[in-house]
């Protein structure tokens, strides 16, 4: 019993969300396997262009608050300036539930 409970709770402890929500100093993000974009919220400053790249096995999309829908295919990449401060948010409009993120430009 007490091996059960411990097994338990390891799997427990394992199952949570490992995505953390603290902003990533990056200009490169992934559309990772399992439906997801890696960092998911970046930081970065005025001026610079931030570059999605496609490593899943699907096509995606990076749309920036509501701006041109980009479609990136498997393996592609696109790239996005941001000149003015503030936080955009972006999303995969193929996979609105799974994948979105944002864009803090300092």
């Amino acid at each position: 019993m007490r091996f059960l409970l411990l097994a338990l709770i390891v799997f427990a402890a394992g199952c949570g969300n490992s995505e953390s929500s603290a902003p990533v100093a990056t200009t490169e993000v992934q559309m990772a396997k399992s439906y997801r974009f890696d960092p998911k919220t970046i930081e970065i400053e005025a001026g610079d262009t931030v570059t999605w790249t496609n490593a899943d096995n699907f096509t995606h999309t990076v749309q920036v608050d509501g701006q041109e829908d980009h479609k990136v295919e498997r393996g592609e990449s696109v790239s996005i300036s941001f000149d003015t401060p503030g936080t955009y948010h972006y999303v995969c409009t193929l996979h609105k539930r799974d994948m979105d993120g944002e864009v803090i430009v300092e």
